[in-house]
């Protein structure tokens, strides 16, 4: 006797099964912690340039852009 043949001779067990089912999903439900928003941590690398005697724009230029791209993968 397959699936289809049992649900349509046994309504009664059927409709139990399912009632159980979705009475099951609502306890579990209800015990679950659920956080609406989780806490995420992004990932921070920080990495301090030094170049005495160099300007701001020149490290960027030189040093920084270059570690960024590195970086970047």
């Amino acid at each position: 006797m397959n699936l289809i043949q049992l649900s349509i001779f046994r309504p009664t067990a059927v409709i139990s099964v399912v009632l159980m089912v979705i009475l099951f999903g609502w306890v579990s439900l209800q015990k679950i912690p659920i956080q609406m928003a989780p806490d995420v941590r992004q990932p921070v690398i920080i990495i301090k340039t030094n170049w005495r005697g160099a300007s701001p724009t020149e490290v960027e230029r030189e040093i920084v852009s270059k570690q960024e791209e590195a970086l970047k993968g």
